[in-house]
């Protein structure tokens, strides 16, 4: 057999016989194979580790589970096998590594009983691997992320993280609060935690909860000096151990034992208060196995002594041909739940019903407007209502033109959400119709006709109706719903509460929900919540979601937003809008299959079915459908509207969520900010600043050539749709707008936009005789009036030469020949408007801020040499000639030993800054070290093949000659410090191709692709092993933290994202005399997630981050809608800085699209995200 001849062949030590108790124990050490059998208690594909892990165990007990890996054996739970590998630690996790040899030995035995163990357990190591059970459980953290969630004991004293979530081995989604009878599975380890694996659902026992119903108190009408009595009936399938009622009376919790006083039925009591105190209450009952149940929370008012709350019916309940109220004139205090808010119709207004119509609803009216009223609720006084809140007022009854009402509140009093729902009434129109058989008993209540049709779409004001066939009644708008009446338009239902003005009966509906259309939904009755949710959703990040989540629907709209244009990673989306527009009329449909859609247009008249979904990002949810059937285009028509609304409007939920993906205009706005993270620019019109995006590939294009609009840009208009997408409702960063193409962004007051990709020069490497041409396109809102080229030699006074418009957007000017032997020429283009609908006449420029950067040539007779390709006096680093093709000479530092590890050579002038380049190789050249090489390729600093390799590295590409001069030279290197070699030093970019020398450093950090050392300043730079020869590279691995070399040297270069020094040879290492210090104390690192690099990016690009402790790191890449696209396995990382590459391919290793993409990274507690730019 196989592991027969390992033993014959090999030397290493294997331990025949062995247990896993053994290994688990620390009787076997590490790095040791081991030959070992178990029951295969978790089968690949099971754990979190897909289908490379599985667990065995060979007991019960403590030390008799472990976890192997590998990629080439697939088990079945209760397999039998007998396997040889090493057994490895892996951070702190007891592993099988890749066994060389597995035998099932026989199936499907019984696995070993999983050890039942308490969540007070001190010491959980003995357990890890084995098959373990906790018992009696709530979840106390439904999003530990990455699939994970939290349980705690029922005490709340004790937590354990369970894991596999985002396996889909079980069908249970987390929620805080859902309690377990046991939960089962192998125990992990990894980041530092211990985790239990639940296999399937059968490992996931839910328990059983008490159930507590018909909740109540006594008296009804709690007053001064009177005891409140609360009952409900409570029920368990086993035995209930206690009730507690549980109120608040405004000064904190307090606690009464309830009793059980018949059958089912308990009771307890809330101690008398004093008049004008809010109670609120809820139950708490805990059965015998010690699971629990709360009920909702209910709330009352106590009233001074002797008063009395009137039932609305008493007020209402009438003979009177006249309808009036037998109670009108009187002051009255009601008990009822709203069921129309005042918010959303002229603020005046609510409903109040205390029972299920006739005569319990009752409209009450404020004239001042009930936002500007004081409303006593536990949280003190607020200026809100909500449908559905229990509320307590005294008013005056009144009789307004035949409408009972109730007037002049002189209290009011909200109790938070009522336990009792108010069902609508479902009438025909012959019963509420004008003159109906019961139109007078359904005033004020809430009401439903059913299975009913427009029949007069406009009856003036407003005002419609809908008819069953045989009799009608009319519908009216005091609030918004957005419905659009067509005659013989059929409705499933229309809800609201009954009202009478101009003497007629009608039905009031809230909110688009209320009238339901029979097939074909209106967009607006999906995305439509109310006003109150909207105050709430800012602080609970929930109440703004669809109230048909999960609900299958057809809608149609007019395409908005076309396929192929807004950013969807791999997938596609698109946005349509009800044909009437406005607020709430619009919906995005997203699908990670790109070809699930057809090519849609702007104008295309859709019907698509689906289900509605929430995306939520963070804080943000976004309302949309995802479609189920193939799109249905039915016309081409008309695009609606695009509604005008302020900046202010698209802050906060009560303003912005109408207007979510919705086409919208803003007005006469500045440029408040155009240095965001993930955003182009924030604007302004007065009322508070929005943010504006680059969803839209020609947006994001176009901005990245020409870069954002200078802060105190006029803009007069900007088009676009509202995106509710991550951001924070606490700095108004959630909602952004989103315009769709350049020309929905009309620029006002503001300078003339130079397009950075247009800006060109020629000659591109002028003589001293030459003059130069620098050509550019330039766009402004009206019209540029000049343009101008300012220019200085060698740094002395500016000058200026005008350019010429050439046509459209283009423009030339002439730079004088400097007749100047090595002069050195900085210049920048800046350009005039007009200033017409301006304030004043702007000035834009290139580049953007000229004090920082400028563009820049050196006109020399003769060839260039390395250092005027090289130098900068701007703080980009670019080179002056990036573009330009030149020749240069130098002697070679890196040859064809380093160009077979990487494909590059190396060539310095002298010794010193600025004089060194790399430049690519071909096939069959040939340079050595030493030799003198003169060369012409094209300088450039953004390389258009190895963007992630070797992007801000100034090199020689396309290479077209080249001669060996001379054999046999050298160039010294030039000592520096380790401070001098690190991004944040301004004479960083000098060195960069050069050779350098560090001295006296100390190894630092060890990490997997490079090692940092510090010198006396302190400060790490970075040393790599991808030029180095078998020797160096074997001598660089054996180094550790503490390991001093007296001298370090090598080229230094930037790539995949940092500088570093590249070493050559073993030669170019010196080690130190102290071998390792034993007292180095590693430079303290930080957590940080630092800018990718390059960015944008194509390919490939580089995820660059700092980690101040040994922590495990999880990185994933996700698309602008939140959806994960790739992700990359968690590792441990020592405290430095350390890369990730990613080559543009999603978990399935297929390239995604050119687009914005976010990656995050977790360590430990430290979470952050930035974003970053594909361009294929």
């Amino acid at each position: 057999m196989k592991r027969i001849m390992i033993v014959l062949t090999v030397s290493f030590t294997i331990i025949f016989g062995t247990t896993i108790y053994d290994i688990q124990s620390g009787a076997v050490n590490e790095g040791e194979s081991v030959i070992i059998q178990g029951i295969v208690t978790a089968a690949n594909g099971e754990t979190p580790d897909g289908d490379g892990s599985f667990y065995i165990q060979d007991g019960a007990g403590a030390y008799n589970g472990i976890n192997v890996i590998s990629s080439e054996y697939t088990v079945s739970r209760g397999d039998l096998v007998e396997l040889y590998g090493e057994y490895v630690e892996y951070y702190g996790k007891s592993e099988i590594s890749e066994p060389e040899n597995l035998d099932i030995l026989s199936s499907g035995n019984p696995l070993p009983e999983s050890e039942v163990l308490s969540l007070s357990q001190t010491d959980w190591e003995p357990w890890e691997g084995v098959l373990i059970q906790i018992q009696n459980v709530a979840v106390s953290n439904d999003d530990a992320e990455y699939g994970e969630w939290d349980v705690s004991d029922l005490s709340g004293a004790n937590t354990m993280r369970i894991d596999n979530a985002d396996a889909g081995n079980y069908t249970y989604s987390p929620s805080n609060g859902d309690q377990f009878v046991s939960i089962t599975g192998p125990l992990n380890y990894t980041f530092s935690e211990y985790k239990i694996i639940p296999r399937d659902d059968d490992d996931l026992v839910q328990a059983n909860l008490p159930v507590i119903t018909n909740v109540s108190y006594s008296p009804s009408v709690p007053t001064e000096g009177t005891d409140v009595i609360v009952s409900a009936g409570i029920t368990d399938n086993g035995s209930i151990s206690n009730a507690t009622l549980i109120y608040n009376a405004g000064s904190g919790e307090m606690e009464v034992s309830m009793t059980n006083t018949s059958g089912d039925t308990y009771e307890g009591t809330i101690p008398t208060q004093s008049a004008g105190t809010q109670v609120v209450f809820h139950i708490k009952a805990v059965d015998n196995d010690g699971f629990f149940a709360e009920s909702a929370e209910i709330g009352y008012m106590v009233l001074p002594s002797g008063s009395a709350v009137v039932d609305i019916y008493d007020i209402q309940y009438t003979t009177d041909p006249s309808g009036d109220s037998p109670m009108a004139g009187e002051e009255v205090t009601i008990n009822g739940v709203v069921t129309a808010e005042f918010w959303g119709g002229d603020n005046k207004r609510i409903f109040v019903q205390d029972d299920e119509g006739p005569w319990a609803g009752i409209l009450v009216y404020e004239s001042g407007g009930w936002d500007n009223m004081d409303i006593l609720s536990p949280d003190g006084v607020v200026h809100s209502i909500a449908e559905g809140d229990n509320v307590m007022l005294t008013g005056t009854v009144t009789e307004y033109y035949g409408m009972t009402e109730i007037t002049d509140v002189s209290s009011i009093a909200a109790l938070g959400p009522s336990s009792f729902e108010i069902p609508h009434s479902v009438v025909t129109p012959e019963q509420i119709m004008t003159g109906g058989t019961e139109a007078e008993a359904y005033e004020g209540c809430l009401v439903k006709v059913e299975n009913v049709s427009v029949d007069n779409p406009d009856l003036g004001n407003g005002e419609w109706s809908v008819t069953d066939g045989s009799n009608s009644v009319r519908i009216d708008d005091h609030w918004d719903y957005y419905f659009f009446p067509d005659t013989g338009q059929s409705l499933t239902e229309v809800a609201g509460c009954m009202d009478y003005s101009y003497d007629n009966t009608k039905i009031q509906p809230r909110i688009a929900r209320d009238v339901v259309e029979d097939g074909v939904a209106r967009i607006q009755r999906v995305q439509q919540v109310l006003y109150s949710d909207l105050l709430k959703a800012g602080f609970d990040s929930e109440s703004d979601k669809s109230y048909l989540s999960d609900e299958t629907v057809t809608l149609e709209g007019i395409v908005t937003m076309p396929t192929a244009l807004g950013y969807a990673g791999s997938g596609i989306k698109f946005i349509f809008e009800n044909e009437h527009g406005g607020p709430w009329s619009a919906i995005l449909s997203y699908d990670p299959d790109s070809s699930a859609f057809p090519i849609l247009f702007e104008g295309d008249v859709v019907q698509a079915t689906g289900y509605i979904s929430e995306y939520s990002t963070g804080e943000s949810n976004m309302t949309e459908l995802f479609i189920t059937q193939p799109i249905n285009l039915i016309n081409i028509g008309e695009m609606p509207e695009v509604s005008d609304v302020s900046t202010g409007d698209l802050r906060w939920p009560t303003t912005a969520e109408q207007w979510g993906n919705v086409m919208v205009r803003v007005n006469n706005t500045v440029v408040t900010g155009n240095d965001f993270q993930y955003d182009l620019f924030e604007v302004d019109d007065g009322t508070g600043a929005v943010l504006v995006d680059d969803d839209s590939d020609s947006i994001a294009v176009y901005f990245d050539q020409v870069g954002p609009p200078p802060v105190g840009t006029s803009i007069e208009s900007i088009r676009g749709w509202v995106y509710h997408h991550y951001g924070l409702y606490s700095d108004s960063t959630t909602y952004k707008l989103e315009p769709l193409y350049v020309s929905d962004i009309v620029f006002g007051i503001g300078p003339p936009l130079i397009s950075r990709s247009s800006v060109s020069r020629d000659p591109c490497v002028p003589a001293p005789g030459d003059q130069v041409t620098i050509s550019c396109d330039i766009n402004d809102n009206s019209s540029v009036v000049s343009a101008e080229i300012v220019y200085s030699v060698n740094n002395e006074s500016s000058q200026s030469v005008g350019m010429t418009n050439t046509g459209g957007a283009s423009w030339s000017g002439t730079i004088p020949a400097t007749n100047s032997d090595g002069a050195r020429m900085n210049y920048y283009i800046q350009a005039v408007d007009d200033g017409v609908d301006q304030d004043g006449v702007e000035s834009g420029t290139y580049p953007f801020d000229s004090s920082l950067n400028q563009l820049g040539y050196i006109t020399k007779t003769g060839d260039l040499s390395i250092s005027d390709v090289q130098y900068t006096e701007w703080s980009s680093g670019d080179s002056p000639f990036d573009g330009c093709e030149v020749m240069v000479t130098g002697i070679v530092t890196a040859g064809d030993e380093v160009y077979g590890a990487d494909g590059i050579y190396a060539i310095q002038s002298e010794s010193g800054a600025w004089n060194g380049i790399i430049f690519d190789g071909w096939e069959g050249a040939q340079f050595t070290l030493g030799d003198e090489v003169t060369v012409t390729g094209t300088v450039e600093e953004y390389d258009p093949v190895w963007h992630y390799r070797w992007d801000n590295n100034t090199k020689l590409i396309n290479v077209t000659n080249s001669t060996v001069n001379s054999s046999g030279n050298s160039v010294l290197p030039v000592t520096v410090t380790t401070a001098n070699l690190v991004e944040e030093s301004n004479v960083v970019d000098s060195y960069e191709g050069c050779l350098v020398t560090v001295t006296n450093v100390t190894v630092n950090t060890l990490n997997p692709y490079d090692w940092g050392v510090t010198d006396n300043s302190g400060v790490e730079c970075l040393i790599d092993d991808d030029w180095a020869d078998s020797e160096a590279a074997t001598f660089l691995g054996g180094l550790q933290v503490g390991s001093t070399l007296e001298s370090v040297t090598g080229i230094f270069n930037f790539s995949f994202g940092t500088y570093k020094i590249q070493i050559r040879s073993i030669n170019d290492i010196t080690e130190g005399q102290a071998g390792i210090d034993e007292d180095f104390s590693p430079h303290p690192y930080i957590f940080a997630l630092h800018s990718n690099y390059p960015n944008p990016f194509n390919p490939e690009t580089h995820l660059r981050f700092e980690v101040g402790a040994q922590v495990d790191v999880k990185l994933a890449i996700y698309d602008v809608l939140g959806r994960i696209i790739r992700s990359f396995d968690k590792q441990e990382y020592t405290p430095g800085r350390h890369i990730i590459n990613w080559d543009g391919k999603d978990n399935n290793g297929s390239y995604v699209s050119s687009g914005i993409y976010i990656y995050r990274m977790k360590a430990g507690d430290f979470v952050e995200h930035k974003k970053m730019m594909l361009i294929r």
